[in-house]
């Protein structure tokens, strides 16, 4: 009789574990995807948020992991189509006079929207970017101004392959005194400016 009650002393005590696991495990994944999702959006607050009226990046450096941090968001899955529309408002913050003149608001919505469709089509993510260390940002003084240069560095995934691709931005300080971004262009890994098609 004791060995009876033992057993289903036991029985019931394994059942109430494999419930309590089952329940820690269904709600767990719920609670890991609203913490992800918390994560997205608070990133994308910081950037939307964030006043470069008031609060500008004071170094070219700065600058460019700024405009990087926004075009990130761009391709995240959770942005929604208001939210693209804002953050290159922020973007354009970003940029030189001269580079807003060929690109009018409406044409860098539409470029940037644009893009975003290819991504999607094309499976295209990009996994990681790297902005080049402070030592490595060359200055040049020229006669329109003061110029920087900034090296990046992605690492993109499209499909199952895998890419690298750098780019080079060029800065130039304006009359306020804060650099603004006036191009970019597809480089070697040694900001060497890549051949163009013809």
């Amino acid at each position: 009789m004791k060995n009876t009650i033992r057993i289903v002393i036991l029985v019931i005590a394994m059942g109430c574990l494999i419930l309590g696991y089952y329940y820690y495990l269904s709600h767990r994944n719920t609670t890991t995807e609203d913490n992800e999702a918390t994560t997205e959006t608070t990133e994308l607050q910081k950037v939307l948020e964030k006043d470069f009226s008031t609060e500008y990046p004071e170094t070219p450096r700065s600058v460019v992991k700024w405009y990087n941090r926004i075009i990130s968001l761009y391709y995240e899955e959770t942005t929604k189509d208001e939210q693209v529309d804002s953050l290159c408002d922020q973007a354009m913050m970003l940029m030189d006079a001269d580079l807003l003149q060929y690109n009018p608001r409406d044409t860098y919505i539409a470029s940037v929207k644009a893009d975003i469709q290819d991504y999607k089509n094309r499976e295209k993510k990009i996994v990681t970017i790297e902005v080049c260390s402070t030592s490595d940002v060359e200055y040049k003084d020229r006669d329109d101004g003061d110029y920087a240069y900034v090296l990046v560095y992605y690492f993109i995934k499209e499909g199952s392959n895998f890419q690298k691709t750098y780019q080079k931005f060029a800065l130039r300080k304006d009359d306020g005194g804060k650099w603004k971004i006036i191009a970019m262009q597809l480089t070697d890994a040694d900001g060497n400016a890549l051949p163009t098609a013809n």
